[in-house]
């Protein structure tokens, strides 16, 4: 095990996580501002997102779940909860995404405080500051894999279900990137270039492309671990779909705290059964993905 792993294993450990890994472009940036002689910034940047990601973790620890991997990017970082257990509950998403920011707030406020009694000079508080703010702000932006997006994807998979909702959330995340990228390069024209607001959309970009090119392998991990859930009292959704359509694009529509009650319909439009949550989710698990939800039918009989 290299240095760089045993500190990442130390740090995670510390944390009440199994690790804590670094990217290597928050290496670099940690590394270029060492050469450039802003040591002082890059610690505190990397304490504040350190911070940042700890309120992330206790919270999904308060809640119950256990931590496998805390990941610091330069604009904050991902905590990955063990089997995607997260998104079946929209509620407890939420108050761990937005832990992250509200510690920078908290850090805010505590700047404040130290600067008013004089235990930190002006030029430190600014930029704790500006730190703070950018990294709090820049995370409450909705989209995935983002705090704000993990916000949104929960406002919205109830009403959409929780594949489309993830969608949504990595399509603002790209149009975000766009723009962040755009502005950059326009700043850049104006004579005021902004290096970190590109760097910022390039990353941002990139990991919502790859994180849209692995939704479906998110869709079944989540879709298992409500298969797995053990039923509380849950509201009941309804759905009515033709017995022609795939099991496919039925499930994708399956929200989180709901269980699911799916009409099918004849081509006359009459109801010829109902099927319950779990008889589809059991066909999911063995492979009939693309058959007619007529198929279940058969079976049934």
């Amino acid at each position: 095990m290299s240095v760089v792993s045993r500190a990442e294993v130390a740090i995670g450990q510390a944390l009440g996580v199994g690790r804590v890994r670094v990217h290597p472009l928050f290496l670099a940036l940690m590394v270029g501002a060492s050469f450039a002689g802003m040591l002082k910034t890059a610690v505190l940047l990397f304490t504040f997102v350190l911070l940042h990601e700890f309120g992330h973790a206790v919270t999904a620890r308060v809640l119950g779940y256990e931590v496998e991997e805390v990941s610091l990017l330069p604009f904050g970082g991902v905590a990955k909860v063990s089997y995607a257990r997260l998104g079946f509950s929209p509620r407890e998403e939420a108050m761990v995404a937005i832990a992250g920011p509200f510690v920078n707030l908290l850090l805010c406020i505590a700047c404040s405080l130290l600067s008013a009694v004089g235990a930190i000079d002006g030029d430190t508080y600014q930029m704790c500051m500006q730190m703070n703010s950018w990294i709090g702000i820049f995370n409450l932006l909705p989209g995935l894999p983002l705090d704000g997006g993990r916000i949104l994807r929960a406002a919205r998979s109830r009403q959409i279900g929780y594949e489309r909702a993830t969608l949504e959330a990595y399509n603002v995340a790209l149009a975000l990137a766009i723009l962040l990228m755009f502005t950059g390069v326009l700043a850049l024209f104006t004579g005021h270039p902004h290096l970190g607001m590109m760097l910022l959309g390039l990353f941002l970009f990139a990991t919502a492309w790859r994180g849209k090119k692995d939704v479906r392998s998110e869709t079944m991990r989540f879709l298992d671990a409500k298969r797995q859930q053990p039923k509380a009292v849950l509201p009941m959704y309804t759905l009515a779909v033709l017995h022609s359509a795939p099991i496919r694009d039925v499930v994708v529509q399956f929200a989180p705290d709901r269980y699911h009650i799916v009409y099918i319909l004849g081509n006359d439009g009459l109801v010829q059964a109902l099927l319950e949550e779990i008889e589809i989710l059991d066909a999911v698990f063995e492979g009939r993905w693309l058959e007619p939800m007529s198929s279940l039918l058969l079976d049934a009989n």
